[in-house]
């Protein structure tokens, strides 16, 4: 049983340095991975933590970064505070842009303390995607949702924070565009007691 605890985390830590590049993502996305790999290292390192369950809101800028189609993006998202698997928790989430783009989402996290009060959380999510007046992100409008969070966390154990997280399609099922978008957001996440 341990032995297998063991070779968890160096298998999502090679699969997330190198997955981006064989898919020939772009420059953000196999930075995402590298980092990402790095705070699963750190998390390897670090004494897990018990979690309570959180609802978080999030406000920010949706294609943020390329400015293509950018919008204001607004979201909500229920982290749960049990383990799934080694240290990874699962989550799920929606949010809405100001040109009615809506996406919904599920998947697992990792967070990772960095002494007392800052908190590292590489995520991946697979969900939908409406696109509404907003950004074409292909079809069918079936999504993965990869990033990271990083907050501060309070000793009441509120956690505000910043948010990157970058969604695209891959073409994984066949889709014939992949422009992908980014969310850089504000987040302020509640313990649910």
């Amino acid at each position: 049983m341990r032995m297998r605890a063991r070779v968890g985390p160096r298998i999502l830590v090679t699969w997330f340095a190198t997955a981006s590049t064989v898919a020939y993502a772009d420059p953000e996305v196999q930075t995402l991975a590298i980092a990402t790999g790095l705070i699963v290292l750190t998390a390897v390192a670090t004494p897990e933590r018990d979690e309570s369950d959180h609802v978080a809101i999030e406000a920010g800028r949706f294609d943020g970064i390329k400015k293509i189609q950018p919008a204001t993006t607004f979201g909500l998202e229920y982290r749960m505070g049990r383990l799934l698997w080694w240290r990874l928790r699962p989550f799920a989430g929606v949010g809405i842009t100001t040109q009615h783009s809506f996406y919904g989402y599920g998947g697992i996290r990792l967070a990772t303390y960095w002494g007392e009060h800052i908190v590292a959380t590489p995520s991946f999510a697979v969900g939908g995607y409406s696109r509404g007046a907003g950004k074409d992100l292909g079809n069918p409008p079936i999504v993965g949702r990869f990033g990271i969070d990083l907050g501060y966390r309070f000793q009441n154990d509120l956690l505000v924070g910043l948010a990157y997280h970058h969604i695209s399609n891959g073409k994984l099922l066949g889709q014939m565009t992949n422009p992908g978008t980014e969310i850089v957001a504000l987040t302020v996440s509640m313990p649910v007691r």
